[in-house]
């Protein structure tokens, strides 16, 4: 069974709670909570593969400081840079750590720290912007990839989420939470409620659940999370991941 649409679940519980599925507020309604329940199971999990993403960045400009960040990009998430011409990964910084290094923004070269700023537009009301800057400045263009938890996405009617299918049954029970007290339908909250914590509790078990616990590169150290009952070396002892 594919992911249901958000329209579709939103249908889903009007059935659940005996509502019309004519009555567009209501519905309208179910899909906002719908999207709150997402938002909040996907702030308790941040770390879940699922919510990663890689995207290339904007080719860097010779003698420009930055570039877009991508739209999804979570800044507090696990960020990952990587300078694909030059074959390295980019350490991330403050802006306050910048200053110190390069007060006058006058260094130019080969980028190897970055930092993320948010913009706000000149008048202070259209959308601010988000901006990965770099130093040293470019001083040519090189290709990036970064690697990054995702910012929680409104959905719309055709759309499914990046949560994974299994989870459905605890997205809908979060927002029959929700919708109930408007729904004023009897429903046992209390079953309810228990379920989604379970789930909360399931959902957190199974991010947390690192798929190469068992076979994971460990160099020639010991492997300590191990559940397979097998310690000792992966790799010959002088082959060391760095």
């Amino acid at each position: 069974m594919a992911k249901k649409t958000l329209n579709a679940q939103a249908l889903l519980i009007c059935d659940m709670v005996d509502k019309s599925r004519n009555d567009s507020t209501f519905v309208s309604f179910v899909e906002a909570m719908l999207n709150l329940t997402r938002q909040e199971l996907q702030s308790i999990a941040p770390w879940a593969w699922w919510l990663k993403d890689e995207a290339s960045l904007t080719a860097t400009t010779s003698g420009q400081q930055y570039v877009a960040a991508p739209s999804d990009m979570d800044f507090d998430s696990d960020i990952q840079i990587r300078d694909e011409t030059n074959n390295r990964k980019l350490r991330r910084i403050s802006p306050e750590e910048a200053d110190l290094i390069d007060p006058g923004r006058d260094l130019s070269g080969d980028e190897i720290l970055w930092w993320p700023q948010r913009v706000e537009s000149t008048d202070g009301i259209t959308n601010e912007t988000y901006r990965i800057y770099f130093l040293y400045k470019p001083d040519s263009a090189d290709t990036l990839v970064a690697r990054f938890g995702i910012n929680s996405v409104v959905l719309t009617t055709a759309q499914s989420g990046v949560i994974p299918e299994k989870y459905e049954p605890i997205v809908i029970n979060g927002t029959l939470l929700k919708v109930a007290p408007r729904a004023d339908v009897d429903l046992n909250i209390s079953l309810i409620a228990r379920q989604y914590e379970e789930g909360k509790q399931l959902l957190l078990r199974d991010a947390n659940s690192s798929p190469s616990e068992s076979n994971g590169l460990a160099s020639h150290r010991n492997i300590h999370s191990r559940v397979d009952g097998v310690h000792g070396p992966s790799w010959p002892a002088n082959f060391d991941i760095r």
